[in-house]
This record gives C-alpha cells, sequence and structure tokens, in this order.
C-alpha cells in the first residue's frame, strides 16, 4: 500500500472516530495518531490533507496530548493555502480549543509564513490579532505575527495608543518592545515614550526542530525529485517543483492561474516580446524567482506595484530572518546566506525597488556584524543606502561600522572607506536620475529631494564623517599606501560633486590628511592629493565666480585656511621655503616653530631644498635616475652630476664640463617626465598654481 493512500486512510479513521468514547476505539485512534506522525514526519502532508487535520484539531474531541500531536505534523509539502491561516486566526478564543493549542496553532503560521500563497488577505485579520494581545499566553506569538506582517501603512496611531496600553499594563516585555520599536522606525514623532535599548533578536523561531523538520519536507518535495513519493499527483510536481542553486532555494517563475487573454512569463523567450506584451503579462506565483530571472525583474522595475514589490519584500525578509535568526550558525547556514546576500546585491543593482527591505535588514545585521562575515556583499549593500537624516543614519549604520574599523585591519579600514565612497556617488546618481534634466535648472537641487530631512545637511554631515574616520585610519595605521589611496578616492568623489554639481558648500579635507600625505614616501600619494586640492581650488573659483547662483557664503577665513595648503605646498616644493609662516596664507604646514626650528638645524645649508621637488623622498631617486637619463643622450659629458639636482650643484657641474641645463630648465623638465611616469596631479598642480612657471614653460 503506498504512502498517500495510507496517510489518508488513517485521517479518515481519526476523524470519524475522534468523539468516540469506547476504550478500544480510542486506544485504536491513538494508535493511528502514532502512526500518522511516524508517517506525516517524513513525508509531510498536501493542503487537503492539512485541511482534515486542523479539522480534527479545531473540533477538539481528541485527548489534549493527541491534539499537540496532530499540531506538530502540520507540515506542507507546497504553499499554505490563505483559507488554513484564517481558519487559525478566526478561531482564536475558541473556548473548545485550550490556549496552549492555540499558542501552538500560531507558532505554526509562524513556521510556515514564509509559505503562505498569499499576505496581503492576512492584513484583514490585522484587527483580530491585535484585540487577543489581551491574552497572556498568545500575546508573544501575535506580537512576532504582527512583527512579520507590519509595514508602514498598517502603523495607525490608535495602534500605537493600543501598544503602549499594553506595555503600561503589563510592563515592559520583550516582544512588546518589539513591536513598539518597529513601530517607532516608522512614526518616531507618534511613538514618543521611551523605549529601553534591545540587545539580542526578539522574534526567534518558536520551536527550532519543528522549523528544521519543515524545511526537510520542503527541500524533499520541492527540490530533490527522486526523493519524493510515486503517488505524487502531476499537478502538484508542476506547482512546487524548485530548484536550490548556490545553496539557496529559490522559487522557480511558473504561473498557475493565467486566463486566456493573458501571457506568461514562461512565454516570453526575449525583450521585443516583453515590450510588446507588457500590459497583458501574468505575474508567476512565486514572485521570489525575481531573484535569479532577470525578465521578471524587467516586468518588475517597469510596473512597480505596491503588492507586488511587498510579496517579494516579505519573501526576503522570511528568508533572511530565517538563516540569520531561526538557524544555527553553521558552516551551511552561512553558505546560505552569502549566496542569498550576492544574489540580493544583483537585484538591488539593477531594482531599486528592493532597498526598503534592504535597509531594514542591514538595520539589525550592522549591529551584531562582525566586520568578516560576508564582508564583500555587506558592503556592496551598505553602498545602497538611501538617504536619511545625518543623526538616523549614524546611529543606525556609521557608529556600529566605525567600533568594528577601530579594531580590525588597515585592509578592512581601507574597504571601509570605499564603501562610503561608492555610497556617496550613489547619493549623487540618486539625486541625478530623480531629477534628470531639471538638474541644471536647479538653484539647489540637493535641496529639493523628498526625504525625511535636509538632504544638504546629510551630504555635509556624511563628508565631515568622512573626513574623521580617514584622520583615525591614518593615525592607527601609521599612514598604510591603501587607507591613503581609499582616501583620496573618497575626497576625489566629493570634489567632483562640488565641482559638476550645485553644491553650495565646499568642505576640504582635513589639514592632517593632505600634510600626512605630502610627507609621504609614496609619490603616488603626493600627487594625487596635489590633484585633489587642485580640483578643491576649481570648485573655489567657481563658486566665488558666480556667488549668488551658487548661494555660496564661504567665510574668508575658510578660504584662506584652504590657501593655506596652496601655499604650503607651493613654497616646499618650488619656491624652497620651507615651512614658511611669513607669506600671506602660509601656516608652516602647522607645524610648532620649535619643531621647525629643530629641522633647519639638522639640515643646517641644505634646508631650503631639502622638501623640494628634487629632494623628497618619494620623489628623489625618480630625480636622480632623470639627471642620469639626460647625462648619457648627452655628447661630450666631461663630468657626471654626482649629488642631488640644485640651483647650485647643476651651476657647478656645467662649469665643469657636464650636463648643460639651468635648475629652472631642470625642474620643467622633470615635471614633465613626473606627468609621463602618471604623477598628474602634482604636474598640474604647480603649472596651475605658479604663474612664475607658467611662464617658464611658455618660454621653453
Amino acid at each position: 500500500m503506498n504512502v498517500e493512500r495510507l496517510i489518508n486512510e488513517k485521517l479518515q479513521h481519526i476523524a470519524q472516530n475522534a468523539s468516540v468514547k469506547e476504550k478500544d476505539v480510542k486506544r485504536n485512534v491513538k494508535n493511528q495518531i502514532v502512526e500518522l506522525v511516524e508517517l506525516v514526519s517524513e513525508n509531510g502532508l498536501e493542503v487537503a490533507q492539512l485541511a482534515e487535520v486542523l479539522n480534527v484539531i479545531i473540533i477538539g474531541k481528541l485527548d489534549h496530548v493527541d491534539i499537540i500531536k496532530l499540531v506538530k505534523i502540520l507540515l506542507p509539502r507546497a504553499n499554505v493555502p490563505n483559507f488554513l491561516i484564517i481558519k487559525v486566526l478566526s478561531n482564536l478564543g475558541n473556548k473548545v480549543l485550550k490556549y496552549d493549542v492555540q499558542a501552538l496553532l500560531l507558532r505554526w503560521i509562524i513556521i510556515v509564513y514564509n509559505v503562505i500563497e498569499d499576505h496581503s488577505q492576512l492584513i484583514k485579520f490585522y484587527g483580530v490579532i491585535f484585540h487577543y494581545m489581551e491574552y497572556n499566553t498568545l500575546r508573544p506569538l501575535l506580537c512576532h505575527i504582527l512583527y512579520l506582517m507590519t509595514r508602514r501603512e498598517h502603523v495607525k496611531p490608535y495602534r500605537i495608543r493600543k501598544l503602549i496600553d499594553l506595555q503600561t499594563r503589563f510592563g515592559p516585555e520583550s516582544h512588546l518592545l518589539g513591536l513598539l520599536t518597529l513601530y517607532k522606525d516608522f512614526f518616531p514623532n507618534l511613538v514618543t515614550i521611551r523605549i529601553p535599548p534591545i540587545k539580542n533578536a526578539i522574534f526567534k523561531c518558536p520551536d527550532v526542530a519543528w522549523f528544521q523538520l519543515f524545511n526537510q519536507i520542503q527541500r524533499r518535495w520541492n527540490y530533490s525529485i527522486n526523493d519524493t513519493p510515486t503517488t505524487r499527483s502531476s499537478s502538484f510536481k508542476q506547482t512546487a517543483k524548485r530548484r536550490k542553486l548556490d545553496h539557496v532555494e529559490i522559487p522557480k517563475a511558473c504561473t498557475f492561474n493565467a486566463t486566456r487573454n493573458s501571457i506568461t512569463l514562461e512565454e516570453i523567450t526575449n525583450i521585443e516580446l516583453l515590450a510588446s506584451n507588457i500590459d497583458k503579462i501574468d505575474l508567476p506565483s512565486q514572485l521570489a524567482s525575481v531573484l535569479e530571472n532577470r525578465m521578471l525583474q524587467h516586468i518588475v522595475v517597469c510596473n512597480p506595484e505596491r503588492v507586488t514589490i511587498a510579496r517579494i519584500s516579505y519573501w526576503l525578509e522570511q528568508c533572511l530572518m530565517d538563516l540569520v535568526y531561526w538557524n544555527d550558525n553553521t558552516a551551511e547556514t552561512k553558505a546560505r546566506l552569502n549566496s542569498l546576500l550576492i544574489k540580493l546585491v544583483a537585484l538591488t543593482e539593477f531594482m531599486k525597488e528592493m532597498l526598503p527591505v534592504i535597509q531594514e535588514f542591514l538595520v539589525k545585521y550592522i549591529q551584531t556584524w562582525d566586520g568578516i562575515e560576508h564582508q564583500e556583499a555587506i558592503f556592496k549593500l551598505l553602498s545602497f543606502l538611501r538617504p536619511e537624516p545625518f543623526e538616523q543614519l549614524l546611529k543606525k549604520f556609521f557608529m556600529p561600522l566605525q567600533n568594528l574599523q577601530e579594531k580590525l585591519s588597515p585592509s578592512w579600514k581601507a574597504r571601509l572607506i570605499r564603501c562610503y565612497t561608492d555610497l556617496f556617488t550613489h547619493w549623487i546618481l540618486f539625486q541625478e536620475n530623480d531629477f534628470g534634466d531639471e538638474i541644471e535648472k536647479s538653484e539647489n537641487s540637493f535641496l529639493n529631494l523628498s526625504i525625511d530631512g535636509d538632504y544638504s545637511r546629510t551630504i555635509q554631515e556624511f563628508i565631515h564623517h568622512v573626513n574623521r574616520i580617514s584622520i583615525t585610519s591614518l593615525e592607527s595605521t601609521s599612514d598604510n599606501l591603501e587607507v591613503q589611496h581609499a582616501i583620496f578616492s573618497a575626497f576625489e568623489a566629493i570634489a567632483n560633486l562640488q565641482i559638476n554639481y550645485n553644491w553650495n558648500r565646499i568642505i576640504i579635507p582635513s589639514s592632517s590628511i593632505v600634510y600626512r600625505a605630502f610627507f609621504s614616501t609614496s609619490g603616488m600619494s603626493l600627487s594625487r592629493i596635489c590633484g585633489i586640492i587642485l580640483q578643491y581650488k576649481e570648485a573655489f573659483d567657481k563658486s566665488e565666480k558666480n556667488p549668488q547662483q551658487n548661494g555660496s557664503h564661504h567665510s574668508r577665513s575658510y578660504i584662506n585656511y584652504f590657501n593655506s595648503f596652496v601655499m604650503d605646498i607651493c613654497n616646499c616644493l618650488w619656491r624652497n621655503r620651507p615651512f614658511n609662516k611669513t607669506d600671506k596664507n602660509s601656516k608652516g604646514f602647522q607645524l610648532d616653530d620649535d619643531i621647525i626650528r629643530k629641522l633647519q638645524e639638522v639640515y643646517n645649508e641644505d634646508w631650503t631644498s631639502c622638501y623640494s621637488l628634487t629632494h623628497l623622498p618619494s620623489f628623489a631617486a625618480i630625480s636622480k635616475s632623470c639627471i642620469q637619463n639626460l647625462e648619457e643622450s648627452s655628447p661630450n659629458i666631461r663630468k657626471r652630476l654626482t649629488l642631488p639636482a640644485t640651483q647650485f650643484s647643476l651651476k657647478e657641474i656645467s662649469a665643469a664640463g657636464g650636463l648643460q641645463i639651468s635648475f629652472n630648465d631642470y625642474r620643467v623638465h622633470f615635471l614633465n617626465v613626473l606627468y609621463n611616469l602618471g604623477f598628474v596631479g602634482i604636474h598640474d598642480f604647480l603649472y596651475q598654481s605658479l604663474t612664475s612657471l607658467s611662464k617658464l614653460k611658455n618660454k621653453t
């Protein structure tokens, strides 16, 4: 006899004899239940069988222990129809069912929530669920279900008042606080009471063993065809079949409710068909297939209906919660989570409609993230964050990341700064895409974005934050080159904002960042910081030329502070006046006078050229090689230069029959050599900052 027939026969016998009082019959029913539990634990139940078991439970004629056993075998092979969930919710408060049974049925809803056919139908029971929050036994589980169901539109003032009243009456129960925290995330102005911080996840899997058994049944029927019973109906094979890719089970895109006048996604084989039939396409029954179906992604992007996005979001939220909170932290679970996060990155790059659910996931995940697990995917997802008031971003994301930054390696610090650069770039693109051709017409387009808060202030505070973590990263890593260049990339992106967009407040890098780069042993670091300063100079010039159009409000002292960067670097590299404080705007690299005097004593008569273009450690070797190349290409050289190139050494060697070139001409030649080697920043900076150098170049 096959498994299906055995299950059906036992179910029928239990249903028919549940209310019989005779001892022999009751004993036989108990035996049938034991055998049924064994069968179903291995094979699960079809929809009709689930409905039959649920009816027997709700009638409540069996012994309490047997009812509990039957609840535990509500193990669906496929999706759970809405009518089964509605039947459970409709029987809350049923006096025939003991409260622990009702609570167990609510646990079942939480466990199968991910495979409920249409969550939108459950919203109609939001008020019913709230009504039974008075019951102590049911309240934790009802809070959990509400947490899964709730979206912004469900948070009403009267529901907030109800929750606050429950919290006042029953005390600070963790599940009530968790739901209030969710409500406060949506409407902080309505939830005015103080909510104590919650360190651990509240809404965890209510029964891990049960959930794992449910997953085994789902995997058996929806992934591995070889494990399915031979009696499974052909219609179920089609509707339930899924495939497992890269450790994550993604539903296959199948449409089961198509009409004669509609076209299914399975029939769309190219973009032309998609474009000509976009209004007729029926969406697949399992919208989670959007994770790997690019055609479906196109459809959702073209017609992003709220219900569609909500259904995809529900699936993603539950899948993420399953992997992060409901499973043991095993290697298999980590692999599945990483696979899902990678797919989520690809989806988000194409569908920005997924940003809210990603942001909600990251808010929770970042609080306990070790900075190592799933690093690449997490950093990528963080770069998609939508702009919010800076205080919210700081609390939710930037402070936890800063705490990690203080502990982890230089490479991690550099990766964080690169993530912030990507985030900043996405914000600029977000602004550009939202406004399109109207950007050029807007006097201050950053202020016009419809977000909760002042977008320009968010940008401004974010740049200051990047400035701060850049300084601490350089100090803690002894000016690690990878960290340096990550910082330079960040400020190049920031400078681009200030040059090419209508940004009314220029924010320059900290002096610590600029001066540390000057003393770096890497010539590329010095060249890049010079290039960045040149970009900022261009931004200031543009702002000063059209102050009314750009809304410029930079103080003269702030502009002079920036000009000190230009003056100090020029004094060292070209004018042979290192650390000068007497010229206009010169700050002497903000070194104390005592330190400058000690440097003068160390270098003695070589003081004026020790930090010049040809003597800096970052360029000295290149300068020596440049001199040697000039000598090799010059005929009749009787004596070669053995000292560093200076005005005096070149003059002496020229008189002795050596290289015939003046120091000024040599520096112009050396700058061109640096340019050809890729040191474009220092070349352009000096030529555009020094009028005398430009004239010298034209002369030569």
